[in-house]
């Protein structure tokens, strides 16, 4: 996929891997980036590419992050940044000859003057090129990963310091479809549960875990549920399809 902004939704389905909890909360209510707790007060939810909703087309993956597997759907005209291709080197070049190093080394709203501006190539290039020094030279192929640790960390943190921005550029997630961070979703809104595909009982789940693993595809997944599932399992499962299909509203 070469283009800037990820196409074709349609043509692809996707998976968000999540406890039975949350999905009947999201068969309620939708899906949530932020929750609220008496105890923990107000908090949102993340993993590797920081704030927002998961989703991938390997549901392998996606089991990896809750035992309940949901089918999911992009709604039309959501706008997620393709983060697979290269940064632009000439616009990586331009920039550290108009603002130095630190362009590089830190936020850009930290570096630009205010009277300033990226443009939208400038914006997603240096984007990329924090998501290749992230995910792709210090993760697994970089045998001193460790040694570089603490600049990993930095890295990091200017990395996740664009969400902000991607949402002002008009950008409602990014991703990469080929590997296994997926796609991180910022708006709420632009998923829709299709289906709840599984719900893996805690004991078996952990064992699945543990091991290699045992299901080869996704069929064997929902075999499985059927034989095993609960019955509020199964029928939560039934008004999703049900409502996804018209004839019931949750």
């Amino acid at each position: 996929m070469d283009s800037d902004i990820l196409l074709n939704f349609e043509k692809h389905v996707f998976y968000h891997g999540t406890t039975f909890k949350a999905a009947e909360s999201i068969a309620q209510r939708g899906f949530c980036v932020w929750f609220k707790d008496d105890e923990m007060g107000r908090y949102a939810g993340g993993g590797n590419l920081g704030i927002g909703l998961y989703i991938t087309c390997n549901w392998k993956i996606a089991l990896l992050f809750g035992s309940t597997l949901l089918r999911v759907a992009i709604h039309p005209g959501t706008r997620l940044l393709n983060s697979a291709l290269p940064p632009d080197g000439k616009i990586i070049d331009s920039l550290q000859r108009e603002f130095g190093r630190e362009i590089l080394r830190k936020s850009p709203r930290k570096v630009l003057p205010k009277n300033k501006k990226l443009q939208l190539q400038e914006l997603i290039s240096l984007f990329r090129y924090h998501y290749y020094h992230i995910w792709e030279k210090y993760s697994g192929r970089d045998r001193n990963a460790y040694c570089r640790w603490k600049r990993h960390l930095d890295n990091l943190r200017v990395f996740r310091s664009f969400r902000s921005m991607l949402i002002q550029y008009g950008f409602h997630g990014y991703g990469n479809p080929g590997d296994d961070n997926g796609i991180v979703i910022f708006a709420e809104d632009r998923l829709v549960l299709k289906e709840i595909v599984a719900v893996i009982p805690f004991d078996y789940y952990s064992e699945l875990c543990k091991g290699d693993f045992q299901f080869r595809i996704i069929r064997e997944v929902g075999e499985y549920f059927q034989r095993h599932g609960t019955l509020r399992a199964k029928t939560l499962a039934k008004q999703v399809s049900e409502a996804a299909t018209g004839t019931l509203r949750i």
